[in-house]
């Protein structure tokens, strides 16, 4: 054959493999806009809205899944989870939780409770550290520490280091201010649960969390801290963190917390998701631990805190939450509106759904997300 006839035949080869390519993207296209053009109505404003907030605050990954009655109704996952835009984000993409990995180790402990491997009046003081820690909270600048006053003028009490404080204490945010008072979120008292626990005699908190509710709940591929042993696949599947500065994006560094009660889980929303089906089956909490978050009464007008969850009412809904924040890296919220058996998880790799949320009130309403997702589903 001569070199005429071969460049012929390349050239054929070279139209017939681009003209496969093109049907093929053209098939792909049409497919993903018929997938787009199925998806449910009663979710396509909300999932649009999402997917505008997403491009809006420049966040690189973004997943959140839906719960009612029950079983997972919608989930979607949006952007991509690496730093070059490879690799799209999943419904099995993780990303650290940050705060939200309160209402779990709370679960967590309150089984252990009622196991009586713990007692909620442990004191405090077995924390070795505790004292010193104290001291330098209550004379630190930071409000939940020193205590003084929120933007709005609203009063936030300091630190008590002068009272008898208990593990039942700290789990309910009742280490401000006087016994007996209202609630303020003190996070550093949260994050030296299991150095009482384990002062006392007690397990350690990753050993808590895995038998009393990973397990349980079947939460497989989560990670309990960087230096859980079992966490390879959340570790591997995680959307690293990312900060926006005027608009940019800019990659940040993983922080290097471990696992503490007050943070420190890398999950997906799918993970969350059995962990709020298997919660609400009562396969997790104590009756009457579930009954006073989901059922009990009504809390005042600004809200309350129990047992690792904000609680507050709402145009005559209570709503069960959680928020998430770990700065310049990640964020997440966690609702549930008990009355509707409903459930909204989303989670992103910048801090973008954190709403600034106060330390005495319970308010996720002021959360654009949260009302948007309120407004559709809730009233």
């Amino acid at each position: 054959m001569h070199d005429g006839s071969m460049i012929k035949i390349v050239a054929a080869s070279l139209t017939l493999a681009l003209l496969a390519a093109c049907v093929t993207s053209l098939v792909a296209q049409t497919s993903t806009e018929t997938e787009e053009a199925t998806v449910d109505p009663e979710f396509s404003d909300f999932d649009a809205f999402l997917a505008n907030f997403r491009t809006e605050h420049r966040i690189p990954a973004l997943s959140a899944v839906i719960l009612r009655d029950g079983e997972i109704v919608w989930e979607h996952a949006y952007g991509w989870s690496d730093d070059e835009g490879d690799f799209a984000t999943t419904p099995e993409t993780t990303f650290s939780i940050a705060s939200v990995t309160k209402p779990i180790a709370a679960a967590a402990i309150l089984a252990e409770v009622a196991a009586g491997r713990v007692a909620l009046d442990t004191p405090m003081t077995a924390d070795a550290g505790w004292a010193e820690t104290c001291e330098w909270l209550s004379g630190s600048n930071i409000l939940f520490g020193s205590g003084g006053e929120e933007a709005d003028g609203t009063a936030v009490a300091p630190t008590n280091c002068t009272r008898q404080l208990t593990l039942r204490d700290i789990l309910n945010m009742r280490v401000n201010g006087p016994e007996g008072g209202s609630f303020v979120y003190n996070p550093i008292s949260y994050a030296r649960i299991d150095r009482i626990i384990e002062g006392a005699g007690g397990r350690p908190l990753r050993d808590i969390v895995r038998d009393n509710v990973a397990t349980p709940a079947g939460m497989e591929d989560v990670a309990l801290g960087w230096r859980d042993p079992l966490g390879g696949a959340a570790l591997r599947l995680i959307a690293p963190p990312f900060e926006v500065i005027d608009g940019e994006r800019h990659r940040t560094a993983f922080s290097d917390d471990d696992f503490r009660a007050a943070a420190g889980i890398k999950a997906s929303p799918r993970q969350l998701a059995r962990f709020d089906l298997a919660l609400d089956a009562g396969r997790l909490l104590p009756p009457e631990r579930y009954s006073e978050i989901f059922e009990g009464a009504e809390p005042g007008p600004d809200g309350d805190y129990r047992w690792g969850w904000f609680v507050e009412s709402w145009h005559g809904h209570r709503l069960v939450w959680h928020s998430g924040w770990d700065p310049g890296r990640y964020s997440a919220m966690y609702l549930k509106v008990p009355d509707r058996r409903l459930t909204l998880i989303i989670l992103a790799n910048t801090e973008a759904i954190w709403w600034d949320n106060s330390l005495v009130r319970a308010e996720i309403e002021t959360s654009p997300v949260a009302l948007r997702f309120l407004e559709t589903f809730a009233q």
